[in-house]
């Protein structure tokens, strides 16, 4: 008589199988979700005996993994958490996209398999935020419990559906998140873009919830400017889960935007060029993305490092290459401007974002600084190839003698190019320290020369990092003459305007004079 016994036991990252087939032993130790995704897609496992029932194995197989997702996630556990993540992609790509995939195609020469590609997720996509999942395939009911694992707190507020998504962003747009608090650095920021630069693309400000950003700074923001539009991101998604604050906005912001090509800029980043630029970059245009790189401090061995070995242990080609994978810095990626393209690498945004969660910011944040970071850990973690821009970074400012006894000194702040000699933008706009409650003239950077990053600490940082000491053999390079002109520009446009600086006394006093001659003139 024909029988089958199977013994399935779960262990953290292994499935033990006993298979008994008339009395012939058989032993299977598999990674599970390697297990799962070969029996789904490729319908063959490597042992003979299991093959024989095959069936009834699989459907155990996929039984067992359906009851551990369906089990919470642990906010402490990043080796379950990428485990997740990167069945999650399997399947995606297996369900949604062809063999010849989008990520390592430029944009530009491949656009009609990216428009397939929206639009097979618009029709076929449904299923992942269904409620019941007994009228599923199997595989559409694994990436299913998979996805709303995952990210509980996607839908029942402005999406319904993952195609809510797809349908809602499109086009370019540069998105920028604010506050009260920064309200004054993100009008100014507007202003050069579209009265010094003359760029075109439209902003879309983000906020969070009415008490975030005032109604009369919202109307200022919008009266003012061309092509503004206002965002309220405290409706989009289940607050509660992810705990929306501080720099954690950021990937949310993103994910949320109206647009599908995406340029994130923090509110105290000011650009120089068209930050179009960034979208005609040739790496952009492959990868569907463009990261940029921080200063190059602090190497060795670190906690955040140690971290994340424990975890990540099969990392992405890109991924080896970082300065931070290498014990050259413990700061890989500076977030001020972040280049996305968001329905091209929509799993590796979403893991970003689940990073940024409430429950599991709260360890990552212990181990790097910040959101920063989670940007490339995010994307390879869900396996979504990434760039990061291979220019270093630059520190942008005035020169002093006053922090070096040998040398001089750079103080300002961390700039970068996407084109090497012309510098593209820097954090920090044009002040020494954004957090003084009163700023003037006296507090505006003097901008004259970089340095450019050699991605090898041996650079020498005053103690609150403001300044740069140069050796006698570092020498700045000034800034060209085109770079003075509109730095000049801007500079002359804030003293005029007031959007960050206080107006000195003196110059409101005369600003009174001449109002009551005017109007003893009348």
């Amino acid at each position: 008589m024909f029988y089958v016994f199977l013994n399935i036991k779960n262990t953290n990252s292994e499935i033990n199988i006993t298979n008994k087939i008339n009395n012939d032993n058989n032993n299977l130790k598999l990674n599970h979700y390697d297990y799962v995704f070969d029996l789904l897609f490729n319908n063959t496992i490597n042992n003979n005996s299991a093959n024989k029932e095959k069936i009834d194995i699989d459907r155990r197989i996929i039984e067992l993994i359906l009851s551990i997702i369906q089990k919470p996630l642990n906010p402490n556990d990043f080796i379950d958490l990428e485990k997740r993540e990167k069945l999650h992609t399997l399947i995606w790509r297996s369900l949604f996209q062809s063999r010849n995939s989008i990520y390592d195609k430029d944009s530009s020469k491949d656009s009609i398999g990216l428009m397939t590609y929206k639009e097979k997720l618009m029709r076929e996509s449904s299923f992942l935020s269904q409620g019941t999942t007994d009228n599923l395939q199997e595989i559409e009911k694994l990436l299913a419990k998979l996805h709303q694992s995952l990210y509980p707190w996607l839908y029942g507020y402005r999406y319904h559906s993952f195609s809510d998504i797809i349908k809602s962003s499109n086009g370019r747009g540069i998105v920028i998140c604010t506050s009260d608090k920064y309200f004054k650095l993100v009008r100014s920021h507007i202003d050069i873009l579209r009265h010094i630069l003359n760029s075109t693309l439209p902003i879309e400000i983000i906020y969070n919830g009415e008490n975030d950003l005032s109604v009369k700074h919202r109307e200022i923001l919008v009266e003012e400017f061309d092509d503004v539009y206002l965002t309220d991101i405290s409706t989009y998604f289940n607050s509660t889960l992810i705990g929306i604050s501080g720099w954690a906005i950021k990937p949310f912001a993103i994910l949320a935007s109206r647009f599908d090509e995406v340029i994130l800029m923090d509110a105290d980043a000011l650009y120089i060029r068209d930050p179009m630029e960034l979208f005609n970059d040739k790496n952009y245009q492959k990868k569907g993305t463009l990261f940029f790189k921080d200063r190059t401090i602090f190497s060795g061995p670190h906690e955040g490092l140690v971290w994340l070995k424990e975890w990540m242990t099969d990392p992405l080609p890109e991924t080896k290459e970082l300065r931070f994978w290498n014990e050259k810095t413990c700061h890989e990626m500076e977030s001020s401007t972040v280049v996305l393209h968001k329905t091209r690498t929509i799993l590796g945004l979403l893991n970003v974002c689940k990073l940024n969660e409430l429950d599991f910011r709260r360890i990552v944040y212990q181990k790097v600084y910040g959101d920063k970071e989670t940007f490339w850990m995010g994307f390879d973690m869900a396996r979504q190839p990434y760039y990061m821009n291979s220019i270093p970074s630059i520190f942008i400012g005035e020169i002093s003698h006053s922090h070096s006894l040998n040398g001089i000194s750079l103080c300002g702040h961390t700039g970068h190019m996407i084109e090497k000699g012309k510098i593209l933008f820097w954090n920090g706009h044009l002040i020494k320290n954004k957090n003084l409650e009163e700023l003037n003239e006296n507090h505006l950077i003097q901008f004259e020369a970089y340095y450019m990053d050699n991605d090898n600490e041996g650079e020498q940082w005053s103690g609150n990092l403001e300044c740069l000491l140069l050796k006698d053999d570092e020498k700045p390079t000034y800034l060209s003459e085109e770079e003075q002109i509109i730095i000049k520009e801007i500079i002359e446009r804030e003293k005029n305007l007031h959007y960050v600086i206080t107006p000195s006394k003196k110059k409101i006093l005369k600003s009174k004079y001449k109002t009551i001659i005017n109007r003893n003139q009348l």
